[in-house]
């Protein structure tokens, strides 16, 4: 079974499955607000379908969910630099990174065809604790009509390992919770992403990948 595909199958969840194939049926961040302005927000698209949520690391680089790449894609693409679905500037992606665990991950590094002028958001060493307000986005949306990207806040309930992308962090709802599209999009805590959306309440943990990151990106 391809990698992506034994992570959506083994997790059992909807919103690996749906980030895999584009539902026009889904909704950026449900209960959320809409995002006046993040320049730092990557929209994932695979052969033109929007797919999932990213972040930029640095010019070359971006951040999301390995379940967001095909094993047998067309043209993997991003656009940054707006909150509007199919808006921003497009670059196609050239290389994917992700750490070779056997099935037990779901992080993933995609390196842009040529740099982007962008903000970067900055990566946390540890991940929050148990009861932490942390902020999530995702834009979370498919189809024809342009949607926004979305914020929410939501609160931690636990880190602890999963069998599936090992550290996770849990989350439970405040104002919003994920939808399918959101997937590899960020949770963050005191200004620093903490969280790469794997499914529904559940984040892999940047904190267990950083030296990893640094290794491939520099940062």
């Amino acid at each position: 079974m391809r990698h992506h595909r034994r992570l959506a199958v083994t997790a059992g969840v909807g919103l690996a499955v749906a980030c895999a194939l584009p539902s026009a049926a889904a909704h950026a961040i449900s209960g959320g607000r809409p995002v006046s302005s993040a320049p730092w927000a990557v929209q994932v698209y695979n052969d033109g379908h929007f797919a999932c949520t990213g972040t930029m690391l640095t010019d070359r680089w971006v951040l999301t969910a390995y379940h967001c790449y095909n094993d047998d894609p067309g043209t993997m693409s991003v656009r940054v630099g707006s909150v509007r679905i199919g808006h921003g500037t497009e670059v196609t992606v050239t290389k994917i990174r992700h750490l070779d665990t056997d099935g037990v991950d779901d992080v993933a590094l995609f390196r842009l065809a040529k740099p982007v002028k962008a903000p970067h958001i900055k990566l946390a060493e540890t991940d929050p604790a148990h009861g932490a307000v942390v902020n999530i986005y995702g834009y979370g949306s498919s189809g024809t009509r342009p949607k926004n990207l979305h914020e929410a806040t939501a609160r931690v309930t636990s880190v602890r390992h999963d069998d599936i992308i090992g550290r996770a962090i849990w989350i439970k709802k405040i104002t919003g919770d994920t939808e399918p599209g959101d997937s590899g999009g960020p949770a963050f805590y005191r200004g620093r992403q903490v969280g790469v959306v794997f499914g529904p309440d559940e984040y892999s943990s940047v904190a267990s990948h950083r030296a990893w990151i640094r290794k491939v990106t520099g940062v």
